[in-house]
Formats: C-alpha cells, structure tokens, sequence
C-alpha cells in the first residue's frame, strides 16, 4: 500500500487530541504515567508539517512538562554526582562496584552546569510564544479571547481581575522570570495601542470604499493592510528552530541519563534477550 502525502488538518488534530488526552488523564501511579516520548511527540505535532498557531496555549503546556522533565533530570545528575563520591571513596569495600566513567561524569556535570542556561532557553522561547500569539489572535476568528489569554500570560495584568493563569508554565517562575514576562506584556500593550489607532484611522480613510466590498472583501483588504503595516514581531522560522534546539537538548539529556541508569523494566527486557 502506498503512503498517502496529501496532509490532512483534521487527521493532525486528531493525532494530537488523542496523545493529548492520554497524557492529560495520566494516572497517580508514577510508574503507569505516558513517557516522555509521548509530550515531545504532541509538541512537535503542533510545529509540523505546519506550525498551528492557535494551539500555542497546548505548546506552552507542552512546553512546560519538556521543562519539567528537564529540572527532574538535573536533579538526578546531582544525586548520581554525589553518589559517584560517594562510592569512589568506598570502592575497596565492594570490588563489583561500577561506577561512571569520565566521560559519563562530564556529561553529567554538563546538565547541571547548564541548567541555568537551559531554562532561561526555555523562557525566552515561552516569551517569544506568547508575543505571536498576541500578534496571531489580533486577526484571528477567535479575537474575542485575546484579554483571557493576556491575562493567561501575565497575571493581574488588568486591574481588578487578578484571575489566576490556568497555563502550565506560570508555576514555580523566578521574579526575573516573571519580569521577562511584565516587559513581554508592556510590549504587547503598546503595540496593540497602535493597532487599535491604526484601525481607527484607516475605518475612518475608508468608509466609503468598505461600503461597496462584501465583508469576504473586507476582511481580506484587512488581513493584507494589517500585515503591511504590523509585520510579525520575527521569524516563524527562527523561533521553531530555537524550539527545536530546545526539544533536542532536553531529549538526548533523558535518552543519555535512561542509557546510564536504566530502569529495572528496561534491565529485565534486556536480560531475556540474553
């Protein structure tokens, strides 16, 4: 049977509804919980083939699960560094005793010392996220949602309606974090500013000419004028590609850490092969 090329929209939201509701319905058990595999699979199924940019609410919770497993990764760096120490002095008490190589412990030592690198990373890019997003729902059929979301994103940005975000990222975020995140917001408000100027000058400019299009007409004149004058604040491109960078480094980080300490699953599967 051949393989069908012709994407289907439908298809790929059905794909990542149903890796979607396997990870958001995971049970208590630790053990039985999706793997990581499953998270990076619904992040990258938002990118490609086309990045879908009303699911950047998903990706940002896709997102911060990546970085969850991130933290917990270096936090199991430091406990097996510390082990490694541990052991090393204790060696000739137990002559079978394994420990990591010098190549593992650089590894290792790696992931902790690039931690803090690692997740300013990730903020920039949940930064960079939630600045297209802003600039994706201004046109959007779903326009009415912007507020909901800009208070989503930072907080108590609006006076009097301090509602809890309901996004995943929010947690645990350091006060330069969160000031990364107020100054991505005074940005999106000056700029939304100027739209809101721009649209009031150009209904005025042309309200004789809106009256003979039909509102297809309309909206399109709108669409094309918008993009002229409010470019996209940058790359697609780019941010996808830092987003990938990112999805990189924290998988080969849970693929090198499961090939160092394998679990006693992944032990017993490898013993009947034996």
């Amino acid at each position: 049977m051949g393989m069908c090329t012709e994407y289907s929209a439908e298809g790929h939201r059905a794909i990542y509804d149903h890796i979607s509701s396997i990870i958001e319905n995971e049970p208590a058990d630790a053990d039985a919980q999706a793997p990581p595999a499953f998270v990076f699979y619904a992040t990258r199924n938002i990118l490609r083939p086309y990045f879908i940019l009303g699911q950047i609410p998903d990706l940002l919770d896709c997102l911060a699960m990546v970085d969850t497993f991130r933290r917990y990764a270096v936090e199991a760096s430091s406990v097996a560094l510390s082990w490694q120490e541990y052991y090393a002095k204790e060696l000739s008490s137990d002559p079978d005793m394994t420990l990591l190589t010098e190549r593992e412990l650089t590894k290792i030592q790696d992931y902790i010392t690039n931690d803090e690198r690692d997740r300013l990373h990730y903020i920039l890019v949940i930064k960079n996220l939630c600045l297209l997003h802003v600039y994706y729902l201004v046109t959007a059929p779903e326009s009415c949602m912007l507020a909901k979301h800009l208070n989503d994103y930072v907080p108590g940005c609006f006076p009097g309606h301090d509602i809890p975000s309901k996004l995943w990222f929010q947690h645990g975020l350091s006060d330069s974090e969160k000031q990364i995140m107020k100054e991505a917001y005074q940005e999106c408000k000056e700029w939304i500013l100027d739209v809101t100027q721009w649209e009031e000058e150009r209904e005025q400019e042309q309200e004789q000419l809106l009256v003979a299009l039909t509102a297809e007409q309309a909206d399109a004149a709108f669409q094309q004028a918008f993009r002229e004058k409010f470019p996209p604040p940058f790359s697609q491109e780019e941010l996808v590609s830092d987003l990938d960078d990112y999805l990189d480094i924290v998988e080969r980080m849970i693929r090198k850490l499961e090939d160092y300490f394998p679990s006693a699953k992944v032990l017993e599967r490898l013993n009947r092969t034996v």
